[in-house]
C-alpha cells in the first residue's frame, strides 16, 4: 500500500517545477510561522494579564493586610511602625508605577490607599510635629510624585484608629511611671 502511494506523490511532484515548489514550500512554512508566531503572542498577553492580576492583587492584600494591624495597636510605638510601613508600601508602588515597572491602571486602581497616606502624613504633622511633612517627602519621594502627578488628595471619609487619634494622651500615659 505504501510503496503505491509514494509512487503517486513521486509522479505528482515531479510535474510541479522547482521554483513552484519552493514557494508552496516557502508558503506553508511562512504560514506555519505566523501562526505560531500569534498564538505564543495571546499566550504572553494571557500570562501577562495573569501576572498583573496577581500583582494587584498582592498589592491589595498586602495593603488591607496593613489596614487590618491598627487593631493591635497599643503603644505610640506600635502607631508609628504602622504608619512607617504603610508609607513604605505606598512609597515602593509608586515607585514601580513611576519606573512604569508595573502598569498605570493597577497604581490608579490603588488611588485610595495613596490618599489614605496623605491622611497618615496630615497626622504624623500634626501630633508628632516638627514639620514632619518635610521628613516625609525625604523618606518617600516616590509617594509624593506619584501624588502631585496624579492628583491624589486626602478622603474626608478615610478615618484613622482611634489609638493614633487619641495619640496625645497614649503619649502621657506612657511618659508616667
Amino acid at each position: 500500500m505504501f510503496p503505491s502511494l509514494e509512487g503517486i506523490f513521486l509522479q505528482s511532484t515531479q510535474k510541479i517545477e522547482t521554483p513552484t515548489l519552493a514557494i508552496i514550500i516557502s508558503s506553508i512554512t511562512a504560514t506555519i510561522f505566523i501562526i505560531t508566531l500569534l498564538i505564543t503572542w495571546r499566550n504572553v498577553r494571557e500570562n501577562t494579564k495573569v501576572t498583573y492580576s496577581q500583582l494587584l492583587r498582592g498589592f491589595h492584600e498586602d495593603l488591607t493586610n496593613r489596614l487590618d494591624k491598627n487593631s493591635v495597636l497599643k503603644t505610640t510605638e506600635d502607631c508609628h511602625r504602622y504608619a512607617n510601613d504603610y508609607l513604605n508600601t505606598i512609597d515602593q508602588i509608586a515607585f514601580l508605577a513611576i519606573e512604569r515597572k508595573i502598569p498605570l491602571g493597577i497604581a490608579k486602581y490603588l488611588s485610595r490607599f495613596f490618599a489614605y497616606g496623605l491622611t497618615i502624613i496630615d497626622w504624623y504633622d500634626h501630633m508628632i510635629g516638627e514639620d514632619f511633612n518635610w521628613i516625609a517627602r525625604k523618606n518617600w519621594p516616590n509617594y509624593f510624585q506619584y501624588c502631585e502627578k496624579y492628583r491624589i488628595t486626602p478622603n474626608p471619609d478615610d478615618k484613622l484608629p482611634k489609638i493614633m487619634l487619641d495619640y496625645n494622651s497614649l503619649r502621657e500615659k506612657e511618659s508616667k511611671p
